[in-house]
């Protein structure tokens, strides 16, 4: 997938706790009374007398922002992190609930607004100290003498009740100097100053970055079938990763740590920054690693050839100094789509297509989507997936599908229907689809799971066991989403628009539903293509039709294609030539293609159409008649 914007927003959404010494942090064994002393701007601290050294605390809009392990570690409350993100405080029989970059606060599932949302710097998550501490029944106030604020209370009872869980402890990564993925196999140092701001929900992509710098990290992984050469994996690198700007200053590669790198450095001509990647290929895996500053000289990539020498793919579980950042937990990973409010786990393996208008993943074996659109009036779940059903069966000739039936499926979010069926593209390799139709509200959502047939039983366990893991924010959708038209349900197929080519003299009626590659009709190639099908016209310049549709044939034979019904016909006002291709695609796919050759202003016009010998059924095959006789000659 191509990733042209290197720099990213930062987002903070990994918690990094301050490394402070618990003792620092115990109350007075005497007493259960807390006292807390700090000042903003200032990293000293002291509780109940003991000082410490911290991040140092900060006023903004009034709101006095300290880091949380100050609070937990003193007051003796604990703490749950959900999602990197969410902070759980449980204190006696109060939960405090706050989030990173959110401003709502829960106090024991009551909502508040606060001034400040709670945020990460420098690795510390700093939070709004009055809202948390007073809901703790804590006093606070301000000493006048010292100009100390001052925080009183209470040790948690040892004795409380405490369901939330957790720990005291918001360091988990104290004694850790490496990051890591035990699933995928690599391991680099900690990047100095800087904090995991992002990472994918397979874990392909973790970038480290910092919202006081324009210094990034990142960390990718991706899935290749074969052994790259030098310049194969180089040109990976350009594809995918490379900005418009970006000028190449270094071209090498190198061997660090017993691995070969191929190494490329570029400066930007317009972004004042420098970049350095570095990939390698272990297996069928090539792994980028990758450092973006602001500078426009080499040297300002110096500081950081330690930590890109650091890297290595492989993981050693046995080395504790390894954070392990992996997102496969118990063979699953959490996938968390927050922008179509979609959550569900999906095995190691399965992958997000990261360039897809709606969510896709994939594995080896398996395809799962979903799509939102919006409920029509008077319209059911029953007549959606009856219209589906329909048009599968026109989609299709009878001998490609087979083991059709309808049931249900009870999932978090409501009773759906399921279609499932089996089908195949030549009549050898068969897929089992299971389409998933489910309404709840005025939206309707669309969930497709399809896997190799030869999976058996265990592809309908994996299809249940995902479906029961799928939850939907239905609210979500409900507040942000407006009028979402399906592109395959309810669109008028007959509809069609006229196509002119005023350079090359003709014009052409096409189903208005056809997807546009190449739509300029004054160039010398358009590319439509429909749901298992294809339309190419090609103008070649200054040739007869005659000659070039001898020379297109004999091509053709040549790479051993198949080649029948060579005849002459009248394609709009004109004659032309016609024959027939049978071929098979890379996938294994047969198809079969339909070539017309006629003239127009001194020029020869191939049109070509194809498409999958599963879906030649008869409507689709007079549609394609329709559209030759739509073609005028000008």
């Amino acid at each position: 997938m191509k990733m042209k914007r290197f720099m990213l927003m930062l987002i903070a959404v990994l918690l990094i706790g301050t490394i402070v010494p618990a003792a620092a942090f115990a109350a007075d064994s005497a007493s259960n009374a807390v006292e807390i002393r700090l000042k903003t701007g200032s990293t000293n601290v002291t509780i109940n007398g003991k000082p410490s050294t911290v991040q140092a605390p900060f006023e903004k809009s009034g709101t006095t922002m300290v880091p949380l392990s100050i609070i937990t570690k003193a007051f003796g409350a604990k703490l749950k992190l959900q999602d990197n993100k969410i902070i759980t405080l449980t204190y006696n029989n109060k939960t405090v609930v706050v989030t990173i970059n959110s401003k709502t606060v829960k106090v024991n599932g009551k909502a508040q607004t606060v001034a400040v949302a709670p945020v990460v710097i420098k690795g510390t998550t700093m939070v709004p100290v009055r809202v948390i501490v007073e809901a703790f029944g804590a006093k606070i106030g301000k000493d006048k003498k010292t100009n100390e604020i001052v925080i009183t209370g209470t040790l948690a009872q040892s004795g409380s009740t405490n369901t939330g869980g957790g720990s005291t402890n918001l360091d988990p990564d104290y004694g850790k100097t490496k990051f890591g993925d035990s699933y995928l196999g690599w391991t680099m140092n900690y990047p100095p100053g800087l904090a995991l701001v992002q990472q994918t929900d397979d874990g392909t992509f973790a970038m480290w970055g910092s919202t006081t710098s324009d210094s990034s990290v990142i960390v990718s992984t991706e899935h290749v079938g074969d052994q790259l050469t030098s310049n194969e994996i180089r040109d990976k690198m350009t594809v995918n990763w490379f900005g418009d700007d970006e000028v190449v200053m270094d071209k090498r590669t190198v061997t660090v740590n017993g691995h070969s790198f191929e190494k490329m450095v570029t400066r930007t001509t317009k972004r004042g920054m420098m970049f350095e990647y570095r990939a390698t290929q272990q297996g069928e895996t090539l792994y980028y690693v990758m450092v973006g500053v602001a500078g426009t000289e080499k040297s300002a990539l110096d500081p950081y050839q330690s930590l890109l020498d650091s890297f290595v793919p492989s993981f050693n579980k046995a080395d504790n100094t390894i954070k392990d950042i992996t997102k496969v937990k118990d063979g699953l990973m959490s996938i968390n789509n927050k922008e179509f409010g979609l959550s569900l786990k999906l095995p190691a393996g399965w992958y997000g297509v990261k360039d897809s208008a709606n969510p896709i993943y994939v594995s080896e074996d398996g395809y799962f989507s979903f799509g939102i659109s919006s409920l029509k009036d008077q319209d059911t779940a029953e007549q959606w997936l009856a219209r589906v059903q329909q048009q599968i069966h026109e989609d299709f000739l009878p001998n490609y599908i087979k083991n059709e039936k309808t049931s249900n499926v009870s999932m978090k979010d409501g009773n759906a229907l399921v279609l499932s069926y089996e089908f195949s593209y030549d009549q050898k390799v068969w897929y089992t689809a299971n389409e998933v139709f489910l309404v709840v509200g005025n939206y309707r959502y669309d969930l497709d799971f399809n896997y190799d047939s030869k999976l058996g039983a265990q592809g309908d366990t994996l299809f249940k066991s995902t479906m029961a893991t799928v939850d939907i924010d239905t609210a979500y959708v409900e507040k942000n989403y407006g009028q979402i038209e399906d592109d395959y349900d309810n669109i008028d197929r007959t509809n069609v628009i006229t196509k002119t080519s005023s350079k090359y003299g003709y014009s052409i009626s096409l189903p208005a539903y056809w997807l546009g590659v190449d739509t300029d009709f004054n160039q010398e190639i358009v590319t439509y293509v429909s749901d298992y099908g294809h339309m190419v016209i090609q103008a070649v310049e200054d040739a007869s039709a005659g000659a070039v549709s001898s020379a297109v044939q004999q091509g053709l034979q040549k790479e051993g294609f198949s080649v029948t019904g060579n005849t002459s016909v009248s394609v709009g006002n004109a004659g032309a030539s016609k024959f027939t291709v049978h071929e098979t695609t890379d996938d294994g796919v047969p198809i079969t293609e339909v070539f017309y050759f006629v003239q127009s202003k001194g020029n020869t016009l191939m049109f070509v159409f194809g498409i999958n010998d599963a879906n030649a059924t008869t409507a689709a095959l007079d549609g394609f008649d329709t559209i030759v006789k739509s073609i005028k000659i000008l």
